[in-house]
């Protein structure tokens, strides 16, 4: 079976979507976001939800890659022959192939962790406790979360969320967010450890060879999530709704942070990850300003 590898390009920022109850008990912070850009957010989160909805209600799509079909793209940079029998894949402005979306399963999943991110409906909730929300976005407007023609996977955090590290000042409270077409990235700093999380749709390369297919499932768990160690942290990836995501999280020196080397932290990482952003459409071009005389 042929296996698909699609590289995610790196970057980051925040979002955040807060509680009204709590936020009221709560003075304001140095930093902290303001409740407008709060509010901001949740309403765009709805908006993108009706977008991937609208998208399941046409017509049904088929999900499936032609690794053949990738291939010949990958090569020629143009899309292939549909008379030659392999189904061409769609392209990026570049003509390298990208992958196909199940905007179904992603909005009722959005629509579910929406639920989550609201604690009128959740029994366990206690108003002295700050409610799960996703880091407020402190580089881009909202709106931005509807840019990526991806599901925009971010995570749900109750810790304090910094666009810096504390080497560099602390930053504001919040998240770096960047989005394109086809990819984007997002990004935090906590306890002297950076997270991130890069998602893409663009294929780079395809495994011809069924052998090293299966050793790489081999090491996945059940999840499909794998998870490897470099120089400064650790690293994981897995595919969903036909996307592919990387976490990262990194330090100045792994060995003197035990929060660091334990892969329950990115595996933890992981686990917050709540669907929060993303659409079919996309946003038009972003519009570059002229040059001064």
């Amino acid at each position: 079976m042929d296996m698909i590898r699609i590289c995610a390009l790196m970057a980051a920022l925040p979002l955040s979507l807060a509680a009204p109850a709590f936020a009221q008990q709560q003075q304001p912070q140095p930093g902290a976001a303001p409740p407008a850009l709060v509010l901001e957010q949740a309403r765009t989160r709805q908006q993108v939800l009706q977008s991937m909805e609208a998208r399941q209600q046409q017509a049904p799509q088929t999900f499936q890659l032609n690794p053949e079909a990738v291939r010949q793209a990958l090569a020629q940079r143009v899309q292939p022959d549909p008379g030659a029998g392999a189904q061409a894949p769609e392209t990026d402005a570049q003509g390298r192939p990208i992958t196909p979306i199940d905007w179904g399963t992603a909005a009722i999943d959005m629509r579910r962790d929406i639920a989550r991110m609201n604690p009128d409906t959740t029994a366990t909730f206690v108003p002295t406790q700050p409610p799960p929300r996703i880091p407020p976005f402190r580089n881009t407007p909202p709106a931005e979360l509807a840019r990526p023609r991806l599901p925009v996977l971010l995570p749900l955090e109750t810790e304090p969320a910094s666009t810096r590290g504390e080497e560099e000042g602390g930053g504001v409270e919040g998240m770096m967010f960047f989005a394109s077409d086809y990819f984007y990235s997002a990004s935090f700093h906590r306890r002297g450890i950076m997270y991130q999380i890069t998602g893409t749709r663009i294929v780079h390369a395809v495994e011809a060879s069924p052998d090293i297919a299966a050793r790489y499932l081999g090491m996945t768990n059940a999840q499909g999530q794998l998870v490897t160690r470099n120089e400064f942290g650790q690293e994981l990836s897995f595919n969903r709704y036909g996307a592919a995501y990387t976490l990262l999280i990194a330090c100045a020196n792994p060995d003197e942070s035990a929060e660091c080397r334990d892969e329950s932290t990115i595996r933890s990482f992981a686990g917050r990850l709540v669907v929060a952003g993303g659409s079919p459409e996309g946003l038009p071009p972003r519009s570059r300003p002229g040059r001064q005389p």
